[in-house]
């Protein structure tokens, strides 16, 4: 029996989807939580492929978040994604305002008092901008500004902030914002953390990965049954920390690179018939990604078999 006919005898490969809680995860999830409890100021940075919003997704679903039967929310982590479509306050408020359920109609500077009372009602206690390096100059001020009002009588509700910047060459976006001159800049640097104001959070130590791997070899194991794959942390993080992949020289590997030549080797060997992962498959993998990955490929020859498609009368 060939390769392909004993795959189409076996339900297909499914890669695993779900949040793990790597060594990366919890230097970032705890910053944050440090911002949620203290309400305290941070910006945080990582390497673009860390898993950043993945983390952040994660906190929001363990925080508490609800919705009763009156339709009252409760979110005391409110996150968002730095709009890309305007630089405008406007732009960042209906980002916010989409958050709570809905965008209300109405003029923008009432709309801007609604925010602060949604927050309010919401008992939002942190929020956290992710790719924040997108924040233009009227995006602060308006964070600002919501900010200082929750804080401000009749709430009196100070609010953590975490700025999540993606981040590359050992530049810090709004780093130099925050240095500029101008009243509002010295006051916005002023309520960051005294300890911990600019945060770079790195990537995974080849111990980590180890762990990783050790955690992947038991997702993949009911379809690839004597899967190790510790035994090659070395050599995948040698691999992983090629200048091609890890251009500011950090020797750390992310979570985006190893999750997908983990992903790839296991998908590979399933389709195979093989029980594990060998040398020559990881290898060939690992140059795809270094060496070839702008590479090319041309699809040509004969398509392989499919099972047919369903055919549905429409009457």
């Amino acid at each position: 029996m060939s390769t392909t006919e004993m795959s189409l005898r076996r339900p297909p490969f499914v890669p695993h989807t779900c949040f793990l809680e790597t060594a990366f995860e919890q230097r970032f999830q705890s910053v944050i939580r440090r911002a949620w409890q203290q309400r305290s100021w941070h910006v945080i940075a990582a390497i673009p492929g860390s898993g950043k919003s993945f983390g952040i997704h994660d906190l929001v679903l363990q925080s508490g978040a609800t919705k009763d039967a009156t339709a009252v929310s409760r979110l005391p982590v409110l996150a968002i994604r730095a709009p890309k479509d305007g630089t405008s306050a406007y732009a960042l408020g209906t980002a916010l305002s989409a958050a709570f359920g809905v965008v209300p109609f109405m003029p923008w500077y009432m709309r801007r008092t609604w925010l602060v009372q949604a927050a309010a009602t919401a008992q939002v206690e942190c929020l956290v901008i992710d790719d924040a390096q997108d924040l233009t100059l009227a995006h602060l001020a308006l964070l600002k500004e919501l900010t200082d009002n929750l804080a401000a009588p009749p709430y009196q509700r100070p609010v953590g902030l975490c700025l999540v910047v993606a981040h590359t060459g050992g530049v810090l976006p709004l780093k130099e914002v925050f240095a500029r001159p101008e009243t509002l800049w010295r006051q916005f640097r002023r309520r960051l953390d005294t300890e911990l104001p600019f945060c770079q959070i790195l990537g995974h130590t080849v111990h980590e990965i180890r762990d990783i791997l050790a955690t992947f070899e038991v997702i993949y194991r009911p379809q690839v049954p004597e899967l190790q794959l510790r035994r090659w942390a070395t050599a995948i993080t040698t691999w992983l920390t090629h200048p091609a992949l890890d251009p500011d020289g950090t020797g750390r590997v992310t979570m985006d690179h190893l999750s997908r030549l983990v992903v790839s080797v296991v998908r590979q060997a399933y389709a195979q018939g093989s029980t594990d992962v060998d040398a020559p498959l990881l290898e060939r993998t690992a140059e795809l990604m270094v060496l070839r990955r702008d590479t090319l490929v041309a699809i040509d020859g004969d398509p392989e078999p499919t099972s047919p498609l369903p055919v549905q009368e429409l009457g």
